[in-house]
């Protein structure tokens, strides 16, 4: 484990980074929401989708951060597997 993470997880335990995480899903969530709003012009946001669009990035990396201190290395394989699974089952039913 790398030491930044390490020296975190001593200060935070697992269901406070839990909380955290559901904190930074709101808020990725409420990024995704105003860019979409930005993109289409459809019920107008204040500032622009590249600003958008950074707010965005942002958000998943704090979502990202914050996984990388509750999954591991066997956590993350399983994660790419079922990514996969998803994405084909996803694409037939967009083919119909």
């Amino acid at each position: 484990m790398d030491r930044l993470n390490k020296k975190i997880k001593q200060h935070l335990p697992q269901d406070e980074l839990l909380a955290q995480l559901a904190e930074e899903c709101a808020e990725l969530s409420q990024a995704a929401l105003k860019l979409r709003r930005a993109l289409t012009g459809i019920n107008p946001t204040p500032g622009a989708a590249d600003e958008a669009r950074r707010n965005l990035v942002e958000e998943a990396a704090d979502v990202y951060n914050v996984l990388g201190l509750l999954l591991d290395a066997e956590d993350n394989a399983e994660i790419y597997s079922i990514i996969r699974r998803k994405k084909e089952r996803w694409l037939k039913r967009l083919e119909g």
